[in-house]
């Protein structure tokens, strides 16, 4: 009988596996340029794998009718249903939608968001160059982070600016990477600006909450952008002209199939054009570097190496008496990059990924009058390398990631030199340069439990050693997916951050001289907490994407200040931070159309966030200054014609938080000469400025597309009601009654933009 139910064991264990057979296959490109990390999904299977470095896939499968769905970003979708019999390789080919976006702009391409909800993901944006360039923004520059303003949970700065406030976190809680490299201050014109050239750019993922293990760093969100990386079949030039800068791309191939650079650059003139038209001068501009060497020596290997490099130069001279004698501010400040990354697939589908990378920031200010000078200089370094293993079908169907990374951190926060008599008030000095180093260990596995359950563990082990001290934290991940049908689902997930790095300021905007202080024996790591639950669905006849999501989140060791610090100019501020906890909640909503003739979307999110500090408002919690409890947008374009396009967007914020002046009191003055006036403040942040909102309107006309030489016309307004927003507030004195009253001044009105951009 033991034979008997042995042979009976053998002949069912047989029998299931001639059941399962395998699906292979490559993904390429119109150019037959295959593609690495497109998306393939199988039904009803629900299984979801992305292509290893060489566009290859690999599924072992049971038999029967399978529809196989492919996408990569930039390209139209891919759908067949076949009847899967025996061991079948498939040869997909994905069309760009590029042809389609010059006649159109705004048909054949599937939204990404609609690929998301196929996978455990949630919190999580992924945005292309279109709806970069579709938005009539200030001066008409295309902005990466202009467009993240827009969509759920992110709130911007000041009316104009390039900060991003992701779920009641500061600015310094986004980790911002560009080809694996942290970018420290990702923004131009005091804010007003991202660094990211539009032209170059191939992914634009925006990570909220749900982090996948190999994310770590930052307690609020991820920012990861990746540059184009394929290998150029033949030259192809670009560029734009604008009111505020105008930008060049150009990509060459090098060797065959096998190796092409790119390189782009861009710069602001604005101080140009205002010198040949008028005596005045604008004494500042800005200007970009980007390039990259991709070099394919072998079917299973890929090397980039990717640069960065972008200055603000602002040079004031004041000569109030015209006797050449005046006061002089001369400002600098930038960030490079440097990585070098090399991927390759190894047997057994795994695929490995290596990254080296160099990351600086750093200003230099000067005062000078006559013989007296002052200068402040900060700066930051850092060097590290990243190694990441995925496999595909580990254990049958799961995906499986894993890796280590290592980031040194130097740091010289603040240094002051000076001389002339002001040495006296400002004497030279420095604060203690830091140096740091994180380490980090990472896995996660994703695997569909059924038809309806995906599930993803995983675990980040990170730590930071720093001078007489070393933490560590363990940073579990959890994400779970349950599938209504296979247009609707439900998901959930966990997080848990931790952050090493802290900006220290005194606003509440991103400044070019924010510190930047890692932690030491005193300031510990920032850590946070966040729950999501999200419903999603796909309306696939309308081409229309829906999300509704809530979210709390819970963060300790929050960075913060004693009343009255001063952090510019001062090598001590080390011994005036303080260190809280605080809490955010809230409810986002999506709905997004991204094919036909009327494109765009619609966002809300209904959010408060708190902050709690013992030595702050007798240890009471409060609104944190990124407390903006409405936050909607309207995205809207539609095609008139193959040739021409009107776009809009409409935004409302509610208005920021501060601390008002209530009352005054009088009390004698220390030497008893006199009396002074105490001001009387109200609860911290208890009063918001006027809710802000605005109309933005573009219209595009682009030559016949049958034609080598594309050029587009992109004119419109900015601030179309000419309502001007408040960036801040001021104290005026009524001379009529003597009294004291807050007043909100805008800084931009109505501004016209025009561009011009060619291609060929």
């Amino acid at each position: 009988m033991r034979r008997l139910a042995g042979i009976f064991l053998i002949v069912g264990m047989h029998s299931a596996m001639a059941q399962t057979v395998t699906l292979k296959g490559v993904v390429r490109d119109q150019a037959g340029e295959r593609l690495p990390s497109a998306y393939v999904f199988i039904y009803p299977d629900s299984v979801n794998i992305a292509t290893s470095n060489d566009g290859k896939f690999s599924k072992a499968l049971p038999r029967g009718k399978k529809t196989i769905v492919v996408s990569f970003v930039g390209h139209e979708i891919y759908r067949q249903t076949f009847l899967l019999k025996r061991d079948t390789t498939l040869s997909v080919s994905l069309h760009a939608t590029t042809g389609h976006l010059r006649e159109v702009e705004i048909i054949g391409q599937r939204n990404p968001q609609e690929d998301m909800l196929q996978t455990n993901r949630t919190s999580t944006y992924l945005l292309t160059q279109e709806d970069i360039r579709m938005l009539p923004v200030l001066g008409g520059e295309a902005d990466v982070i202009k467009a993240l303003q827009l969509l759920p949970g992110t709130v911007r700065g000041v009316e104009g600016s390039s900060d991003l406030f992701v779920r009641g976190g500061a600015a310094d809680q986004n980790l911002v990477l560009l080809d694996d490299v942290p970018i420290y201050n990702p923004s131009h014109m005091l804010g007003f600006l991202s660094v990211f050239n539009p032209d170059i750019l191939n992914k634009v993922e925006a990570i909220n909450g749900g982090f996948p293990a190999e994310f770590g760093g930052r307690l609020s969100s991820i920012l990861n952008i990746e540059t184009i990386d394929n290998v150029a079949t033949k030259t192809r030039i670009s560029g734009d002209i604008g009111v505020i800068a105008s930008r060049l791309f150009v990509e060459q191939p090098l060797v065959k199939d096998k190796a092409s650079l790119w390189v782009a650059g861009r710069r602001t003139y604005i101080d140009q054009v205002v010198k040949a038209i008028g005596n005045e001068e604008l004494p500042y501009y800005f200007y970009d570097l980007n390039g990259k060497l991709i070099f394919k020596p072998s079917g299973r290997d890929r090397i980039e190496v990717s640069y960065y490099g972008g200055v603000d130069e602002l040079e004031l001279f004041r000569d109030r008496d015209n006797d050449g004698d005046g006061f002089l501010t001369e400002y600098e400040a930038g960030n490079t990059s440097l990585s070098l990354q090399w991927n390759h697939r190894l047997k057994k589908n795994w695929n490995s990924s290596v990254s080296l990378i160099r990351s600086e920031y750093k200003y230099n200010i000067r005062n000078a009058f006559e013989e007296n000078e002052l200068r402040a200089l900060s700066d930051i370094e850092d060097y590290g390398a990243r190694v990441l293993l995925q496999k595909d079908s580990l254990f049958g169907h799961g995906i499986f990631k894993g890796g280590a990374e290592w980031t040194r951190h130097a740091v010289s926060p603040n240094i002051i030199n000076s001389q002339g008599t002001i040495a006296e008030l400002f004497e030279s000095s420095a604060t203690d340069g830091r140096l740091s180093n994180e380490l980090a260990l990472h896995a996660q596995y994703e695997w569909p439990v059924s038809e309806r359950w995906r599930f993803n563990a995983g675990l980040r082990a990170s730590m930071a050693a720093v001078k007489d001290k070393i933490y560590f934290y363990p940073e579990p991940r959890v994400s779970v997916r349950y599938a209504i049908n296979n247009d609707e689902a439900l998901k959930f997930s966990y997080s848990r951050m931790v952050q090493y790095m802290h900006r220290i300021s005194n606003s509440a905007v991103t400044s070019p001289t924010d510190i930047w202080y890692p932690v030491t024996a005193s300031i510990r790591p920032q850590t946070s907490h966040q729950l999501a639950l999200a419903w999603q669905r796909s309306l696939a006849k309308e081409n229309v994407f829906l999300s509704v999501e809530a979210y709390y989140k819970s963060m300790n060791s929050l960075i913060g200040y004693e009343e009255g610090t001063n952090l510019f100019l001062n090598n001590d501020f080390e011994s005036k931070l303080i260190q809280g906890s605080g809490s955010a909640y809230g409810l986002e909503f999506l709905i997004r159309k991204d094919a036909g003739k009327f494109t765009g979307w619609i966002s809300y999110t209904l959010s408060w966030s708190w902050r709690q500090y013992n030595e702050i408002n007798g240890g009471e919690r409060f609104p944190s200054r990124y407390d903006r409890r409405h936050n909607g947008a309207i995205v809207m374009q539609y095609a008139i014609s193959k040739r021409w396009a009107v776009s809009a967007v409409w935004e409302y914020i509610s208005g920021s938080r501060f601390t008002p002046v209530i009352g005054q009191y009088v009390t004698l003055a220390p030497t008893l000469t006199g009396v002074d006036l105490v001001p009387i403040y109200s609860g911290i942040n208890q009063v918001k400025l006027a809710d802000t909102h605005r109309l933005d309107f573009g219209v595009k006309f682009r030559g016949k597309p049958e034609r080598k030489f594309q050029y587009q016309w992109f004119a419109g307004v900015y601030n179309a009601y000419n309502r001007a927003n408040p960036v801040g507030i001021s104290i005026e004195q009524d001379e009529t009654t003597n009294t004291l009253r807050y007043e909100q001044p805008g800084l931009f009105g109505l501004i016209p933009f025009v561009s011009y951009g060619f291609r060929f």
